[in-house]
């Protein structure tokens, strides 16, 4: 099965006061649930963040991928991430992520494994004599676990508020960090929303008990999704058909805006490809980080770079700006 999802989405609003580092920040898994549902063509996998404001000291990321369970070759599956390094976690509490697949309008039972990570700042580096103020250390983590779904055709249509409400929901769909009031500042090769400052964590013997069934999905909230759906749909190149229609004048202001976007996205992708091409010509990893500096955003995988070549600028795109690490590691010697 290859992956086709329909789109993702994260809730965002205006920007709100920051909170002291300091508290329990809970990632949850809250659909879909060990449970039956009726195939549909618009699966949601939805998480979670309670305490959600925590978050921008510990830079999160969820990767996740489902699988068929009846099939043992595991090519029936799709897999999804969410690198969440720039988001507004002053936005909602508790902060939804989710993503909508087409795969599961069919019958099945499907496996779902995840994985939450997060960095936090090392502590230790403060009492070794040989670590200098400039070598600060990062300290990566992660915790996995796995949920198991079926879909049949008398099974439950997917409801959101109604999966959230009076269900059961054990422990093990959460993961609890237990953010204490310690900030340090990051090291000089991290780059994320969270600024200068990182938080440093409890151990895991001092992190209370995930509780998952305190996440509730209202009608507002799906309201709100199935907006989005909507609106993203309609903007794609083959439209459902029960997009509002729009009289001719907001046809008009949409034709000129759009029409300033587009020399404004020509210029910076003449500038970007130019660029691109200059990289893969120099092949240094030196020069790429120099290319970098103007885009506060770009983040670069080493040893991507090897794999691109001048007939594949969009990979080499994808590479650069594809939020799958925030550093940018120079060639030794």
């Amino acid at each position: 099965m290859h992956l086709l999802a329909r789109a993702s989405w994260f809730l965002v609003a205006c920007m709100g006061p920051i909170i002291d580092a300091a508290g329990v920040l809970e990632v949850d898994l809250v659909f879909p649930r060990n449970d039956t549902y009726a195939p549909t063509p618009d699966m949601p996998v939805v998480f979670a963040f309670q305490n959600a404001e925590l978050a921008r000291f510990l830079n999160p990321y969820i990767s996740y991928k489902i699988r068929n369970w009846d099939d043992s070759s595991w090519n029936d599956s799709v897999s999804f991430h969410h690198d969440l390094s720039w988001t507004n976690w002053s936005s909602h509490d508790p902060y939804f992520v989710y993503h909508y697949f087409d795969e599961f309008n069919t019958e099945g039972r499907w496996w779902l494994t995840w994985t939450v990570s997060w960095q936090s700042c090392d502590e230790g580096w403060l009492s070794d004599p040989f670590v200098q103020s400039n070598h600060r250390r990062m300290i990566s983590n992660s915790s996995s676990w796995s949920n198991l779904f079926t879909t049949e055709n008398s099974g439950q249509e997917v409801d959101l508020v109604a999966a959230t409400t009076n269900k059961p929901c054990p422990e093990e769909l959460g993961v609890a960090i237990n953010v204490t009031d310690k900030t340090m500042e990051v090291p000089y090769w991290v780059d994320w929303s969270g600024g200068e400052t990182c938080a440093v964590v409890a151990p895991p013997t001092l992190t209370p008990t995930p509780d998952p069934c305190r996440v509730k999905i209202d009608s507002a909230v799906v309201a709100s999704i199935s907006a989005s759906v909507l609106a993203t749909q309609c903007k794609s190149l083959y439209p459902p058909a029960n997009c509002p229609a729009e009289d001719d004048k907001s046809a008009a202001q949409r034709l000129v805006v759009g029409g300033v976007a587009c020399f404004g996205g020509c210029i910076r992708s003449v500038w970007f490809h130019s660029g691109v091409n200059w990289l893969i010509r120099t092949n240094s990893l030196v020069k790429i980080e120099q290319f970098m500096q103007p885009i506060s955003a770009l983040a670069l995988r080493p040893g991507n770079v090897a794999k691109a070549n001048s007939n594949d600028l969009s990979h080499l795109a994808r590479l650069i700006i594809g939020k799958e690490s925030r550093t940018c590691v120079r060639r030794p010697g």
